[in-house]
Formats: structure tokens, C-alpha cells, sequence
């Protein structure tokens, strides 16, 4: 095999540790406290932020907004969070976690996105730019997919 053979090889292989681990966790979570990783990963963001803002919270998640309501409305039914209507601007929701909420996040696995994102701590500045750029030219080379695709949570299953 020649060497860019070889390369293209390792990274394959790579990406399949990444997805499958992060696969294997989002089932781990799911499991054990019901909730997708994604789902978790909002819950934690809303108890660390008591009052945050729907929009607020889908740009920190880096998620699309629709995605974001979708997700709260799942969360709401549960009875894990609150959604608080400003009196003076309807339009305006305060997010809350709920004590039934506080309760399952105690008891529940660290998210999967949690974990990824402190990989990725772990790297330098210069190591994070070389990722980046990589992965860029790498999707750019998949074609047929756009930045909106950013926005959505990996699935699961």
C-alpha cells in the first residue's frame, strides 16, 4: 500500500472510534436516565443557566432554533424543564430546569457532547486549527452537504 493509502487508512479507522464511542455513550445515557444525549446535554445547559433564553440557548448548543424548541417541547412533556413567558414581550422564553429535572441530572451520565467537548480542551490552539481545517476540506470533498447540517444533533441510532 502507499503511504496516502496508509493515511487514508488511519483516518478512516479514527472517525469510526470517534462515532462509535460517541454512539456508545449516547445509548449508555439514554439507558440510563431516558434522555438523549442531546436532550441531556440541553438540561445541563439550562441548570447551569437558570432564565436562559430559547435562542440564547440554541447558539450555545449550536443547534438551528426550530431544533432547539422542538427539543424543550420533548424536555417539557417530560416535566424536566419550564418554559416562562415574559409578561411584558410574549415572544421573549425563559428556560428552567424543574425539580423533577434537577433530580434525573443528578443521577445522570455526563452527555456525550460533554465528553467530546473536553477532548477538544485538550488540544492546543494550533492542534484545533489543523482539526478544523482538515475537517472543513474534508467535507467539502463529501459533497452534496451545507453548513445547515451543523445544526442538528448526530443521531443516535
Amino acid at each position: 500500500m502507499q503511504e496516502k493509502d496508509l493515511q487514508i487508512q488511519a483516518v478512516t479507522q479514527r472517525l469510526r472510534i470517534i462515532f462509535r464511542a460517541m454512539q456508545a455513550h449516547s445509548k449508555f445515557v439514554e439507558k440510563e436516565c431516558g434522555l438523549s444525549s442531546a436532550k441531556l446535554w440541553m438540561l445541563h445547559h439550562i441548570a447551569a443557566n437558570p432564565g436562559l433564553k430559547v435562542s440564547v440557548l440554541a447558539s450555545s448548543l449550536f443547534i438551528h432554533p426550530s431544533t432547539c424548541s422542538n427539543m424543550l417541547g420533548r424536555l417539557e412533556e417530560k416535566n424536566l424543564v419550564v418554559r416562562d413567558r415574559q409578561k411584558k414581550d410574549q415572544r421573549s422564553v425563559l428556560l428552567y430546569i424543574t425539580d423533577e429535572g434537577a433530580q434525573l441530572l443528578a443521577k445522570a451520565p455526563k452527555p456525550v457532547q460533554g465528553k467530546l467537548s473536553t477532548a477538544l480542551q485538550s488540544l492546543s490552539s494550533q492542534e484545533l486549527l489543523g482539526l478544523e481545517e482538515g475537517l472543513a476540506k474534508l467535507i467539502d470533498a463529501l459533497e452534496g452537504y451545507d453548513d445547515m447540517d451543523s445544526f442538528f444533533p448526530i443521531p443516535t441510532e
